[in-house]
């Protein structure tokens, strides 16, 4: 299957029951649909997810690299469709819980359609009238041309999120301490004196605690901007 991620080396997790006869079904059910399955380790969700085509994989990577969410649901339909009904809960792609505490309903497509507006609009007379107290605190419907607007954003994440996948089983802390030390100490870092922290064989595990840092926003980067490679730049969030 040409869509699925797997990790750079070395994998700490194998494919749980549940989930591979979920992956199974949903290649099957695609019947003669061309999108491809993503299959990912998501550190917001804490959990492996099955993605279906390139703009929820996108999307995917979008929130995985937003400080702004805490975390994420990316199999929420069926809850979505209890709360909200059938016809407006299918068109839910994620529930994201944001640092501010606000919760999103997220709703990713190809491109924007007059019915899928309508079905929104729905949506937000709903949140506005809390006819349900699970509802979210907003809606929000995301274009594959507005997630991939930050090209660079998408590739460099594409490569990284291998790494914390890889990590999920080890405990990091003692590794983020370490870079958190080296990051604090200088007004700004390079990635290769992270990796340069390591004992031989240990690099992946500190490039997973720093980018664990990137992702609640502790540490800022250049990855919007600029390819990842060990000349990536990062800095605390408040120097």
């Amino acid at each position: 299957m040409s869509g699925t991620r797997k990790p750079l080396k070395k994998a700490t997790g194998r494919l749980g029951t549940q989930l591979r006869g979920k992956l199974q079904d949903d290649y099957a059910g695609r019947g003669k649909s061309k999108y491809r399955l993503w299959y990912a380790y998501s550190s917001k969700a804490q959990a492996d997810v099955l993605l279906h085509g390139d703009p929820r994989y996108f999307h995917f990577l979008l929130v995985e690299s937003d400080p702004d969410v805490k975390t994420a649901n990316y199999n929420v339909q069926a809850r979505a469709m209890q709360i909200a009904g059938e016809e407006l809960g299918q068109i839910v792609d994620a529930e994201l819980h944001m640092a501010d505490n606000s919760v999103v309903w997220r709703c990713v497509r190809a491109e924007e359609t007059s019915s899928v507006a309508t079905k929104v609009d729905h949506l937000h007379l709903l949140v506005g009238q809390r006819v349900h107290r699970d509802l979210p605190s907003r809606v929000e419907v995301l274009t594959a041309a507005e997630i991939t607007s930050n090209p660079m954003r998408i590739q460099n994440w594409n490569r990284l999120l291998p790494y914390l996948g890889q990590a999920r089983a080890w405990p990091l802390n003692e590794f983020g301490n370490e870079v958190a030390t080296l990051i604090h100490t200088r007004d700004e870092v390079a990635l290769c004196d992270v990796v340069a922290l390591a004992e031989p064989g240990r690099e992946a595990l500190y490039v997973a605690a720093l980018l664990q840092g990137v992702q609640v926003g502790r540490y800022l980067s250049n990855l919007n901007e600029k390819p990842w490679g060990l000349g990536s730049r990062f800095w605390g969030a408040r120097r």
